[in-house]
């Protein structure tokens, strides 16, 4: 069973340091959308970084490109800056470098996803209603530790002591 209990109106989220986010709330096509632009854009990056190579230029600020988990990671970061500009709505806590408070454009949402622990934050808070709602909604999946030995046993019979496994010779 699962309890359809997800968000429908915008709510607030408290991050670090006093930020606090107007978010939308989540939808499947909005997370999917934001996954496939920070995977688009890896592949963008990757695409520039190779053409400004051939022709005799240097990029520097980027990971290393031919690292798998390198890229893995700058996709990690791109969805983040993907999915906070389609969630935010507004925020508290976010200043200029003049002190005055800023208005959460495209530009200062994918800034505030640079510092780590904002995006994590992030991340971890908008998603978890449908984290929840995921893991309590089968019955019948594997216990916390990744079997399924937890599990209740219904068929009190059918336990044998004698393995079907032939023995060591």
């Amino acid at each position: 069973m699962i309890k359809l209990s997800l968000p429908k109106n915008p709510y607030w989220i408290d991050l670090p340091h006093g930020v606090r986010l107007y978010v939308r709330p989540l939808t499947m096509a909005v997370y999917e959308s934001a996954r496939a632009k920070g995977a688009r854009l890896v592949q963008d990056v990757l695409r520039d970084h190779a053409e400004i190579t051939l022709a005799g230029g240097t990029v520097e600020g980027l990971p290393d490109l031919n690292d798998e988990d390198a890229r893995a990671g700058l996709s990690q970061f791109l969805f983040a800056q993907a999915l906070a500009a389609a969630a935010i709505i507004r925020w508290e806590g976010v200043l200029s470098e003049d002190g005055e408070p800023m208005e959460a454009s495209e530009a200062a949402v994918a800034d505030l996803m640079r510092y780590h622990d904002m995006a994590e934050e992030f991340l971890i808070k908008y998603t978890r209603s449908h984290a929840e709602a995921v893991a309590e909604g089968n019955a019948s999946r594997p216990s916390p530790n990744g079997t399924t030995a937890a599990g209740l046993n219904i068929a009190e019979g059918a336990e044998s002591k004698d393995s079907p496994a032939p023995a060591e010779a």
